[in-house]
């Protein structure tokens, strides 16, 4: 019988390191966690860390198939550009506002979970990135993806998410002795990375439909 903790590792491992790079999720835990503190960068890292764990299931399951859909259907790749695009042109416009009022705390057990449920969704380099690591993986090992080697996979995979966006979190309050200027910029990063997303999800539709 396979140990469970290696498929556990091996998804922790993956995850950690798929997680490091600048991306729309980290960033927006940074920025989150400077406008207003702690405990709502976490709540951003765990339902992003929840998504992960989705994402890399249907990345097992239906990889191939997801490939093929999304290379069959153009306007998905024009939609998902249009969504980015759209984010990064408002965050890039939004002042920031890093002090806490009564009415954010009390909103605040809803919406920054939900703000890290649908960053993380509506990420397009999720599934295939598992796609390829998963590729990657089966090249040191032949994993088969159930029961408990498949839950020991994902819950590695969730807890490689939340290590690594907790790391983004702590960083983060060094930034806050600069709230303002900090705040400022990692609006400015997000925007970046969101608006160059996009504008490649677009490049990859156009050159779809020239082929």
């Amino acid at each position: 019988m396979e140990c469970p903790f290696l498929y556990l590792f091996v998804g922790f491992l993956a995850c950690l390191l798929g997680t490091i790079p600048f991306g729309p999720i980290n960033l927006a835990v940074v920025k989150t966690t400077v406008d207003y503190d702690r405990r709502s960068g976490i709540e951003i890292a765990f339902a992003a860390s929840i998504i992960e764990s989705l994402q890399a299931l249907i990345a097992i399951c239906f990889g191939a198939l997801i490939s093929s859909f999304l290379d069959a259907n153009v306007s998905v790749k024009f939609f998902l550009a249009f969504i980015f695009i759209a984010l990064a042109i408002f965050i890039f416009t939004r002042k920031p506002e890093p002090e806490l009022t009564l009415k954010k705390q009390q909103s605040r057990p809803l919406s920054f979970f939900r703000k890290g449920l649908i960053i993380a969704g509506l990420n397009p380099q999720a599934v295939p990135f598992w796609v390829f690591a998963l590729a990657a993986i089966s090249q040191y090992f032949e994993f088969q993806y159930m029961g408990l080697t498949l839950a020991g996979f994902l819950l590695g995979v969730f807890i490689g998410k939340l290590v690594a966006l907790y790391g983004f979190v702590v960083a983060s309050t060094y930034l806050k002795t600069r709230l303002q200027e900090s705040s400022t910029l990692v609006n400015r990063l997000l925007a970046v990375i969101l608006l160059f997303i996009g504008l490649n999800q677009g490049w990859n539709a156009v050159n779809s439909l020239l082929v």
